[in-house]
């Protein structure tokens, strides 16, 4: 991505930045490192906003599926306002997506954050460029924190979800965040445990990244499989749960 990047270095581009969660936030900081590194600047805009760059960079995350509209809805009534559109890495499927994308008249670059995506855009984009690369939120840096006790599970209760119920503990981080919150708060709370069990895809990133046990849990479509697989795996301290009732 950097690599990829390293062309745009010392311009300002604009930057679609939809609402969201602490999981958001994390991709958020994450990409926020990446641009500073290259000292490309962003400008904030949203469906109301005119075009202040040639450039729209649209931040990366879980946004362009059938559950959600944020980015669809931007694109529909902006599909030839830019020069370049730079989709930083998504899980994308669903019809809706595919007819928006391909309606877009901007030259577009869409990175995937695993391999599932990939494949389906490179079968129904009819035009653009199609990348494979790792989530934002893993250019994200913290100090190991190996030290905790006990475990959180930290599982999502909204339509993501397929437990049929949740533990009695329960404690969905996610929803006391937004998508650029500092992550202090996030972080030092997760520090506490030894282990996180979770089916919140950057609940588990972070985690692991402060090298904690993590147990990550399918969600209601191939997301978190599909990103353990491709980015996660390589950790020797997070491990996928095939079935979600263990």
């Amino acid at each position: 991505m950097k690599k990829f990047l390293e062309s745009y270095r010392d311009q300002s581009v604009d930057f679609f930045r939809f609402p969201g969660n602490y999981g958001d936030s994390l991709i958020w900081h994450g990409t926020k490192i990446l641009l500073s590194s290259l000292n490309i600047s962003e400008q904030y805009v949203d469906t109301s906003s005119p075009k202040y760059n040639d450039i729209l960079l649209i931040d990366g995350g879980g946004n362009l599926v059938d559950y959600y509209s944020d980015i669809r809805e931007f694109l529909e009534k902006k599909p030839a306002l830019y020069d370049e559109i730079i989709i930083l890495p998504h899980t994308i499927f669903g019809e809706k997506q595919i007819e928006v994308l391909n309606n877009i008249s901007s030259k577009l670059m869409v990175f995937c954050r695993e391999k599932v995506s990939a494949e389906f855009l490179e079968n129904r984009l009819t035009h653009g460029e199609v990348y494979l690369w790792h989530d934002c939120a893993f250019y994200n840096k913290f100090p190991l924190a190996l030290s905790g006790k006990g475990v959180l599970n930290a599982f999502r209760s909204d339509k993501e979800s397929i437990l049929h119920r949740l533990p009695v503990s329960n404690n969905d981080l996610s929803y006391n965040g937004y998508a650029t919150k500092p992550l202090k708060e996030l972080i030092d709370f997760l520090q506490k445990y030894e282990q996180i069990n979770t089916d919140r895809l950057h609940m588990a990133i972070a985690a692991t990244l402060l090298g904690k046990r993590v147990r990550l849990f399918p969600n209601s479509y191939y997301k978190n499989k599909a990103v353990f697989d491709y980015s996660l795996k390589k950790f020797s301290n997070v491990s996928f749960v095939e079935n979600s009732n263990n």
